[in-house]
């Protein structure tokens, strides 16, 4: 197997700027209302840490994994997704986290599910937005960095269970 090697894509301080500059936004977009986080996990675990931090105000969070038969591929009609929620959204400004927005399958999946539970309002926020992945209609609303190729680790994203303790984004280099 051939080593890979990461390159830095993001600094830990732009990343910093980013997040911070995200959480400015969503409490303009929501006002004085609470703000309710909901990151799916694993990836934006760490996003969502600084982000719950950079948004001043009342705000709430809560974590969703997701299980799918087939991971967020082209084999869109094939997959089966489900999650588990123990919160009550109802009446709330809620916005989704996601590591890495690519086809947009299960980010399109959870909002349809989740704009059921009756939310004052939903958006979607990612940290990596990949717009030319798209095999669904989805334009996320807010996002830390638009990127175009590549694999990306660190600051949560992983790579074969590595390389998410990098405190920078670094795209994966052969």
């Amino acid at each position: 197997m051939t080593k890979r090697k990461v390159k830095r894509a993001y600094s830990a301080k732009e990343i910093a700027k980013r997040v911070t500059a995200l959480g400015q936004k969503i409490r303009d977009d929501a006002g004085d209302d609470e703000v309710f986080v909901l990151a799916i996990l694993k990836g934006s675990v760490v996003f969502a840490a600084d982000l719950l931090r950079a948004i001043d105000g009342s705000v709430g969070y809560g974590f969703i994994d997701v299980v799918r038969d087939i991971a967020d591929t082209e084999v869109a009609a094939a997959m089966e997704i489900d999650f588990l929620n123990w919160f009550d959204i109802a009446g709330r400004h809620v916005y989704l986290l996601k590591d890495v927005v690519s086809t947009g399958v299960i980010e399109s999946y959870l909002l349809t599910q989740l704009r059921q539970k009756n939310p004052a309002s939903i958006k979607l926020v990612a940290l990596l937005d990949r717009p030319d992945l798209r095999t669904v209609e989805l334009q996320a609303d807010f996002h830390a960095f638009k990127v175009a190729d590549g694999s990306f680790v660190g600051y949560g994203l992983e790579f074969d269970g590595k390389y998410g303790n990098l405190p920078y984004i670094a795209k994966m280099v052969s």
